[in-house]
């Protein structure tokens, strides 16, 4: 069967998300080739570059779109595109879609967290301060066209009102929905009310050409250019509330007497540096160099890092998977995590797991680290593929594709 879908990887930050769209695209793309597909590809221009790389050779064009939009997908040049080219599918790894979309579209739910734990979400002006004063508008202009659940009209502030809303209309007009472990397809079944065969499991991979474990020489110099002095937890990616970076820094800080000495924290990805109130505890303790923020590396020093670190620490309180734990198994790195569902499902049995609100294990569990003691299930761990979880989600669209004809 050949059809035509739009692949669009656009998201509101370039951490897990974006990877995920990313990573997906290339085998996905593939697949659906072999099928005479034609596709096209829908990109911020920051990840233009990288997608076109991704479907390099291909004779798939990289569209990015005439404005930036917010985290309301408001898409008047969209909903043209889609019908002037005559789309047969709208798929985005993105976790919402124009509710006025005049195609049949499959959308990914990595997790339902801010409706899980709205204590985790944002406040309005949270929201306004992330995404500017209009997007908080077009939100109360959204709510006006929506349906809404009755649990909405409970909700505090019009952004958890909206998320709701948006997330149940979605679900309801959607031709399929992919989701990244069972818990999280559990959560949508229940708090979406969807059916189980509208829902797909398309995992994270680990793209083991650059995710290794590297040669001592290349992380002795990669550690030197970060100014690692000394043994290392290293903590990736996004610092949302539920990532709990800031609990995770005042365990540690508090406990450092645990530790051998010159012990620190690698914090990877450039976002946890603006997370509030980590430098004033810090301070407090007067452990200012005890945190080493290396802002955004390249994936080649992401590895070496994650090879020379005695442990990668998930401190999440909730999750839909968990990239950088995958991608630290891969290099030999061991994981500490919380003990939640959804790491159990992705990581199973080759990570140290302790209660979500147990510091005391956590730190128990770093300080084994630290000193070379901790058992490292990295050598059991086989890593998934995004060749594989690229298929699956080929296999998904052709089916969507299949029950429209």
């Amino acid at each position: 069967m050949d059809a035509y879908v739009a692949f669009d990887l656009r998201a509101n930050n370039d951490a897990g998300v974006s990877r995920y769209g990313l990573s997906v695209l290339g085998p996905c793309a593939h697949e659906l080739k072999k099928e005479n597909w034609r596709l096209c590809v829908i990109a911020r221009p920051a990840q233009k570059r990288r997608a076109e790389e991704a479907v390099g050779g291909l004779d798939i064009p990289v569209l990015c779109p005439p404005v930036d939009e917010g985290f309301v997908r408001h898409s008047p040049w969209l909903r043209e595109m889609l019908i002037s080219e005559r789309v047969d599918i709208y798929f985005t790894s993105h976790y919402i879609v124009d509710r006025e979309c005049p195609v049949p579209f499959v959308f990914t739910v990595h997790d339902l967290i801010r409706l899980r734990m709205p204590q985790f979400s944002y406040t309005d002006t949270a929201f306004a301060r992330c995404f500017g004063p209009g997007e908080l508008d077009l939100i109360e202009a959204e709510l006006r066209a929506l349906p809404w659940p009755d649990e909405a009209k409970d909700a505090d502030g019009l952004f958890n009102k909206y998320f709701l809303a948006i997330n149940r209309y979605l679900a309801q007009r959607a031709a399929g929905i992919v989701t990244v472990s069972r818990p999280s397809a559990d959560d949508i079944r229940s708090m979406l009310g969807v059916p189980e065969d509208k829902l797909a499991i398309v995992g994270c991979g680990v793209d083991q050409h650059v995710f290794t474990r590297c040669e001592e020489p290349h992380v002795k110099s990669v550690l030197t250019r970060y100014d690692v002095p000394g043994p290392y937890l290293m903590f990736v990616g996004q610092s949302s509330p539920h990532k709990r970076f800031l609990w995770l820094v005042e365990q540690l800080v508090t406990r450092r007497h645990h530790f051998p000495h010159g012990a620190r924290l690698v914090a990877v990805g450039g976002h946890a540096e603006s997370t509030n109130g980590v430098a004033e505890l810090l301070t407090k303790h007067r452990a200012e160099d005890f945190v080493v923020y290396t802002g955004r590396v390249s994936d080649r020093d992401l590895a070496a890092l994650y090879s020379g670190a005695s442990a990668l620490v998930v401190a999440s309180i909730s999750e839909g998977s968990n990239l950088p734990a995958l991608e630290a198994l891969t290099c030999g790195c061991p994981v500490i995590a919380t003990d939640i569902p959804p790491l159990h499902d992705v990581l199973g049995a080759c990570v140290s797991y302790y209660s979500p609100a147990a510091g005391e294990e956590m730190t128990r569990l770093a300080a084994e680290a630290l000193a070379g003691r901790l058992r490292n299930g990295a050598n059991a761990f086989q890593p998934p593929s995004w060749t594989e979880s690229g298929r699956q989600l080929a296999s998904i669209l052709s089916a969507a594709v299949g029950t429209l004809s």
